[in-house]
């Protein structure tokens, strides 16, 4: 079993239907679901990804918090549903230290946005605090390929050329593109890899992303979104949610803790060292993109911005505690968090006894077959570091792939406890 299988079981949940049910309501604007804890959250909403049938914009209260609910939902629900929108900063936004990588997941983003997809989108106020280009400035500057597409490769190096691509002879970063015989190698700010286009004719063969340190090919494509960097852009910026179809929703923990953060941000602006750093050796023109790069009123959004941005979306409040007041409506959920352990195998033994025995389904989650392996071995091996002993076999499914908190669910009567909290391991999220 994977991850996937154990969201199929959220989606038969009484919880769910109701979900849904008060989605379609239009007198319904703000409903709180109470009681998901550790990771149960992202889990949830895996598993009515299909039947939602809108975009989610998740606003989590920091970078760390929001990158293991991304990393949890990747998990559960798979890489093409879900994206991480990051602060294009390396540290706090007011040290103006640019990061490329972040550019790049931003600007995906964007693109599937532009191009018309419903998406799961998870964030955090820094990033949202950040304005980003028109949509119509994206729909200009983005060029669409797909197999079978008459394009030829004169009239795709030149677009590309307009757009502001450097022609190389070997793409190894964005912004850049490359010309040999009938194929063309380039490299958007909308994915993590590279594409090679291949040519038959006029005609695109075949396009897939590639690595640009062994040159093999990653997975094959049917169709690409090719954007140019849109920081820079000299036209109005607006927030993100701007971007978000009709019908999208507003998910987070918070609402007033985001807020703070977003005015907080706002008021520190970007620091007189920060601009004195970012003007040092850079040439004119680079240093009146910096003017206006670093000027609050052109690229921060101001929190009455920002309540106005979200005023028409449908709000979410994901809740561990009984604080309802200002939901329209409220959907309860009993989850706890998986106990702690603290590699107390004969505690573990007892506690998944006792779970057993009232009928739960013991789900263990690990990363790898070898982990395992090396469970079922403890739990109802021979020898000393077997803990079944008196409670005689324990039995348990093993699962492909981790959460970053495992919890207990008493209406699907199930546990799923993740190996890593059970031997006391950090667990490190992982992005693009």
């Amino acid at each position: 079993m994977n991850l996937k299988n154990i969201a199929a079981l959220y989606g038969n949940k009484a919880q769910s239907a109701a979900f849904l049910s008060l989605l379609s309501q239009d007198d319904i604007h703000n409903i709180t679901l109470q009681g998901l804890v550790a990771s149960a959250a992202p889990v949830f909403f895996a598993s009515l990804s299909e039947r939602i049938g809108h975009s989610i914009l998740f606003v989590l209260n920091d970078a760390d918090e929001a990158a293991y609910f991304y990393n949890d939902m990747m998990q559960a629900l798979g890489q093409q549903k879900v994206l991480f929108f990051p602060s294009s900063y390396k540290r706090a936004v007011k040290y103006g230290q640019r990061d490329a990588a972040n550019e790049i997941l931003r600007t995906e983003v964007l693109a599937k946005l532009s191009a018309g997809s419903d998406i799961y989108i998870v964030t955090f106020p820094d990033a949202l605090a950040e304005m980003v280009a028109r949509q119509t400035t994206v729909g200009d500057k983005m060029l669409t390929l797909s197999v079978g597409q008459e394009a030829g490769i004169t009239n795709v190096a030149h677009t590309l050329r307009n757009f502001g691509f450097r022609e190389v002879d070997y793409v190894y970063e964005p912004g850049q593109y490359a010309v040999r015989g009938s194929i063309i190698d380039v490299f958007s700010f909308s994915c993590e890899y590279p594409f090679r286009i291949d040519f038959f004719g006029d005609e695109i063969d075949t396009i897939r992303t590639f690595d640009v340190q062994d040159q093999l090919s990653k997975e094959q494509r049917k169709q690409v979104e090719i954007v140019p960097e849109l920081s820079r852009t000299e036209e109005e910026k607006v927030p993100l949610t701007d971007y978000l179809p009709a019908g999208s929703l507003l998910a987070c923990k918070d609402i007033a803790f985001v807020s703070q953060t977003i005015e907080r941000i706002w008021n520190e602006g970007f620091s007189q060292q920060a601009y004195t750093d970012r003007m040092a050796d850079a040439t004119e023109m680079e240093q009146r993109d910096i003017m206006r790069e670093m000027n609050r009123e052109l690229s921060l959004l101001s929190v009455s911005a920002f309540h106005r941005s979200i005023a028409g979306l449908k709000r979410i409040t994901i809740s561990a505690n009984a604080d309802n007041s200002a939901a329209d409506a409220t959907i309860t959920f009993h989850t706890t968090p998986q106990p702690l352990f603290h590699k107390n195998f004969t505690l573990l033994a007892d506690t998944l006894s006792q779970y057993s025995a009232m009928g739960y389904k013991l789900y263990i989650l690990a990363e790898s077959k070898k982990q395992q392996q090396r469970l079922q071995e403890i739990f109802n091996g021979e020898g000393n570091e077997c803990i079944g002993g008196k409670h005689g076999k324990i039995d348990f499914l093993p699962i492909d792939g981790t959460l970053h908190e495992g919890f207990v669910d008493p209406e699907l009567k199930a546990c799923l406890f993740t190996d890593h909290q059970i031997f006391d391991r950090f667990h490190k999220y992982s992005l693009k």
